[in-house]
């Protein structure tokens, strides 16, 4: 596949995956309920157009959703550190070490997520470059502490010299986890005729399953470019 300098995009993904062979339990369990969560306000408040409404959906699924992206950062270190299994105990000590990063992550990803996806409904290619090269400001906060704006300059540092490896990695997996979420909302739907319970249920198994490799993936490409890129003097 794709070679990077000396970093093949299949090496990432074989990585991703490898982790979640090691830790199914620690990389699945928490996706479930997290993705659940994110998924309840949209389908189960009744959108009247009300901003409190609209509010609560986006900062619930926000929450839950970043929260798993900073826990999945705390999974990838463990596996980093040589740990053989982690426990539920663990599980709740990584999900606590997440929760103070999820705030400013939730900010970044206002600007790193959607002015990238409103560049894409007009023109693909721009939205695309964006989306690539602020995509590893999670990592970037949730491993170096950043603020959102140092965060966003130093993923395009990141991605700047290696935009390939980054797209066919997390960005294609960003793509991925999105299509297959309302694929699941789909699927749900057809089956159980319901646009509410049955939309949620689909898009809530399709996320439990593909965000883990999303996030994982998205921290492994980070880890394999970090070392080998300078921080910015202004960040």
């Amino acid at each position: 596949m794709f070679v990077d300098g000396r970093i093949a995009t299949s090496t990432v993904w074989r990585e991703a995956f490898a982790i979640i062979r090691r830790y199914p339990s620690a990389t699945v369990v928490p996706a479930v309920v997290l993705t659940a969560l994110a998924e309840t306000p949209y389908y189960f408040i009744e959108a009247s157009g009300l901003a409190w409404e609209q509010l609560i959906t986006f900062f619930t699924a926000a929450f839950a959703f970043y929260l798993y992206v900073a826990y999945a950062e705390e999974v990838v270190v463990e596996a980093e550190r040589g740990v053989d299994r982690i426990t539920i105990p663990g599980v709740l000590h990584e999900l606590r070490q997440a929760t103070p990063v999820v705030p400013p992550v939730v900010v970044a990803s206002v600007a790193a997520v959607a002015i990238p996806s409103a560049a894409t409904g007009l023109l693909v290619l721009p939205g695309l470059w964006l989306l690539t090269r602020w995509s590893l400001f999670a990592p970037v906060i949730s491993r170096e502490r950043l603020g959102p704006v140092a965060a966003l300059k130093r993923s395009n540092r990141l991605v700047r010299d290696h935009f390939w490896l980054v797209f066919l990695t997390a960005t294609l997996a960003f793509i991925l986890e999105e299509a297959l979420i309302h694929a699941g909302a789909l699927v749900g739907h057809l089956v159980s005729g319901s646009d509410t319970w049955g939309e949620w249920l689909g898009s809530s198994i399709a996320a439990s399953l593909i965000t883990p490799l999303a996030a994982l993936t998205t921290s492994v490409a980070y880890g394999r470019l970090a070392n080998r890129v300078e921080p910015l003097d202004d960040v």
